[in-house]
């Protein structure tokens, strides 16, 4: 007989996916991750991989509602985009279709609540295993021994896209150790539970961080007398080459949402976006505390003195990926992209095993990505509520079209049920689906993240909310998409500037 919880996630144990690193290689040797004709090597060590992947047609009860009824507490594009699909919103605790909850609910409630069939939401149980920057560098240090000993060190080194991290004040021992070795080196603190670059700081003395130091008893200065001890942190080592455009500091932001981790069914965006600091890049040290140099974050950046409110600091992802190949070459961008997507799996095949799965469930990511001069790609963080609300217009219209792939995807209102996963879903393509999915475009795989994708017009303005959650901007009446607008580049005396002009036909 099932548990309470167990009847809610639909399993009485989880089910242990064929992409285990149990499971033996493929018959032919596995690709290389080190190139555009890296086609399904995002799994090399998951012994399995599906050309046209589909899962077994299930049949689920419907709600008796025609009408979808949403909870949720905030008031931003998501809100906007529910209400634009016709669904009602309800105050009722559960009675509700569907939940867009915050993460603070998810900790305290899901699991005392009994979830209906047909009732989704949009947060898995324990998604802090990949969102906690601390569980996320356990989780793929984990992964990385595993692999090193199962098959190899080569294999294992597919996973090196986190930078060398340590958690404080646990890890102290170690990274003075790791200091040492590379005197004079810059390392950057974050909390391990904060976003928006709040509590970030970089470090090129050991000294800075004196407070997260345990005493010889193994004690931390708080910990004694009944004080609270040292907030915890990840100390990372920074990337002091990162790639620069206009002599400024950018990283991406990639939308990426799962379905199930049992088995595990990742999509991914096509229209990311890249954020820029408003200032000259420098790794002076007096210039090491300056966080409008080296955060990216729009929270930070808005403050700038630089930051004009009117233009934003985002970029299309595609418009980069189109900057970058006119400067690298085809070849040398595709296989960056290519490797970016691959981290991007890579990091999810690493919770995969700790991941409680839910059927009721799915979550919608934001992967911070740096790229650096090489053009290696480092994880940043993975955003467990990726910011949606918006700076412009046409980041309003960006955001709204993603969202609404999302509840495409999700499919509440049951049109596609019982029939087979689909490949693509508006700019969400499957990449992943109990192993790597193979496109029949190309026989050299190449990443559809970046690639062309329309943004239809919002069929409202971008609201503006006061201190009561009402919009201070009426609506417009529905608009018919247009010419889908990007972001245009120009990189003049050393300044980035973003301005929406309408793009030109152009192919996928």
């Amino acid at each position: 007989m099932l548990s309470r919880t167990d009847r809610d996630r639909g399993t009485s144990t989880p089910r242990q996916s064929s992409t285990s690193l149990a499971a033996p290689f493929p018959s032919t040797p596995p690709l290389p991750m080190s190139g555009p004709s890296a086609a399904v090597s995002i799994a090399t060590i998951s012994g399995s991989t599906s050309s046209n992947a589909s899962t077994p047609p299930t049949t689920t009860a419907v709600s008796t509602n025609t009408t979808i009824r949403f909870r949720t507490g905030i008031r931003n594009t998501v809100y906007d985009a529910m209400r634009d699909r016709g669904w009602k919103e309800t105050d009722g605790d559960m009675d509700w279709d569907f939940f867009w909850a915050d993460v603070h609910w998810i900790h305290e409630t899901f699991d005392h609540v009994y979830l209906q069939e047909h009732q989704r939401i949009n947060h898995f149980r324990n998604h802090y295993e990949l969102t906690r920057k601390d569980l996320l560098v356990k989780n793929v240090k984990r992964m990385i021994k595993t692999i090193e000993k199962e098959y190899g060190k080569t294999e294992s080194q597919k996973f090196d896209f986190l930078s060398p991290s340590y958690v404080l004040p646990g890890e102290h021992a170690l990274f003075t150790e790791e200091f040492k070795r590379n005197p004079g080196s810059v390392w950057i603190m974050k909390p391990v539970g904060k976003a928006q670059g709040k509590g970030i700081f970089l470090i090129n003395k050991i000294s800075q961080i004196n407070g997260w130091r345990k005493d010889v008893k193994g004690n931390v200065r708080g910990d004694r007398d009944g004080e609270d001890g040292p907030e915890a942190y990840i100390v990372q080592r920074y990337i002091e080459n990162p790639l620069l455009i206009g002599g400024k500091k950018f990283d991406i932001r990639i939308y990426v949402l799962v379905t199930s981790y049992y088995p595990l069914t990742v999509y991914i965006h096509r229209n990311g976006f890249c954020r820029f600091s408003n200032t000259q890049f420098s790794m002076q040290a007096k210039d090491i505390s300056n966080l409008y140099i080296h955060a990216t974050n729009v929270a930070i950046q808005k403050h700038s003195p630089n930051y004009l409110s009117g233009r934003g600091c985002k970029w299309l992802l595609r418009n980069l990926k189109l900057y970058l190949t006119t400067r690298h070459g085809t070849d040398a961008v595709n296989e960056l992209f290519t490797e970016m997507e691959a981290s991007v799996v890579r990091s999810l095949m690493s919770v995969q095993k700790v991941m409680i799965n839910d059927k009721h469930c799915f979550e919608l990511y934001g992967y911070d990505i740096l790229i650096d001069q090489n053009l290696k790609p480092w994880l940043l963080e993975v955003n467990a509520s990726p910011s949606l609300t918006a700076e412009t217009q046409f980041d309003y219209d960006l955001k709204h079209s993603m969202v609404q792939d999302c509840f495409d995807v999700v499919d509440l209102e049951r049109r596609h049920t019982g029939k087979p996963i689909r490949a693509r879903v508006g700019g969400f393509d499957l990449v992943y689906n109990d192993g790597p999915i193979r496109h029949e475009r190309t026989s050299n795989y190449a990443s559809y993240l970046g690639c062309y994708q329309p943004i239809p017009r919002a069929p409202r303005q971008k609201k503006r909310f006061g201190p009561n959650g009402k919009s201070t901007v009426p609506s417009t009446p529905n608009r018919k998409s247009t010419s889908s607008p990007v972001i245009s580049i120009s990189v003049q005396n050393a300044a980035v500037g973003v301005s929406v002009v309408p793009d030109a036909a152009s192919p996928r």
